[in-house]
């Protein structure tokens, strides 16, 4: 156990002897010693929480993170003792004012790339086997994929003035559209989402497999967050996705290259279960979220 998710209704958490327990009508339903935790999640609704849990949380620097309803991580809390130096934030700002952000930002494109490319050659491996004619739609786009890869990279060693960073970090986000579009397409017309899913969908989905891809995404989003704390850096201040007031543009930087891999690649081995379950259950979210947490 390395990050616990919430997702129950109207439980509450305590502190106890160096454990946190979950409690439900004044029971203990379960119990985790604080020692082996890194990260709390709550997406549960009406869930309660002892200040002397978050007094010892902060006091490890255990982060805990509260999403609402639409799976947006609206509350961080964590320890007064940050590890933020204002060098180290200064240094970031300035950063952000150089034509160093296009390679970065192109390394983020590129790797996010990679690693779909990588989901599809996974499955067609295992379809390979199975003689299905599905294999070679994933290798196809795989190969597509590859070809972006080396478009982008070229892209990257050309020398570009402060005047162009916005039209370079535009065309890196073209990029990733048109990999997002070949990637998407490959799983849903190889089956490997669940049947109702018709292309991706973030907020306000309504098909279980969108609902899944976003709960894993907010769990990703959480681990990120705790780790950009950590550093000492600014998570408002990214260098790809765009800085708008409430935004973490670091935070959704850094969590592009683990999506396919860590939360794709596992929901989509949920498929069989999404398929029958039909909707978004306890079963379900229990099972998304245990197989997106970072190990």
């Amino acid at each position: 156990m390395r990050h616990l998710t919430i997702t129950s209704v109207g439980r509450s958490l305590h502190l106890a002897d160096g454990l946190l327990q979950v409690r439900e009508k004044g029971n203990v339903v379960a119990e985790y010693p604080l020692n082996r935790l890194r990260s709390v999640q709550v997406a549960g609704r009406g869930v309660s929480l002892s200040s002397n849990l978050l007094a010892d949380l902060a006091a490890r620097g255990i982060p805990l993170f509260i999403i609402d309803y639409r799976g947006r991580p609206i509350v961080h809390i964590s320890g007064t003792h940050q590890h933020a130096v204002a060098e180290l934030r200064r240094r970031q700002i300035h950063f952000l004012e150089t034509t160093k952000v296009i390679s970065v930002a192109n390394a983020i494109v590129r790797g996010k790339i990679k690693n779909q490319r990588a989901v599809l050659l996974y499955f067609a491996k295992g379809m390979r086997q199975e003689g299905a004619q599905a294999a070679v739609l994933l290798t196809n786009a795989a190969s597509e994929l590859a070809e972006l890869v080396q478009n982008l990279r070229r892209k990257k060693s050309e020398e570009i003035t402060l005047e162009e960073i916005e039209s370079a970090r535009a065309e890196c986000m073209g990029y990733e559209g048109r990999a997002a579009a070949i990637y998407w397409r490959a799983l849903r017309e190889a089956r490997l989402l669940p049947r109702d899913f018709t292309g991706r969908a973030g907020r306000g989905a309504t098909d279980i497999g969108n609902q899944c891809l976003n709960l894993g995404y907010v769990i990703l989003m959480s681990h990120v967050w705790h780790a950009v704390t950590l550093a000492g850096l600014e998570p408002y201040l990214g260098v790809y996705h765009a800085q708008r007031p409430g935004k973490p543009s670091l935070v959704l930087d850094l969590m592009e290259e683990y999506r396919p891999w860590v939360v794709d690649r596992n929901v989509i081995k949920l498929r069989h279960q999404l398929n029958a379950a039909g909707k978004i259950n306890a079963e379900i979210r229990k099972a998304a979220v245990s197989y997106t947490h970072l190990r």
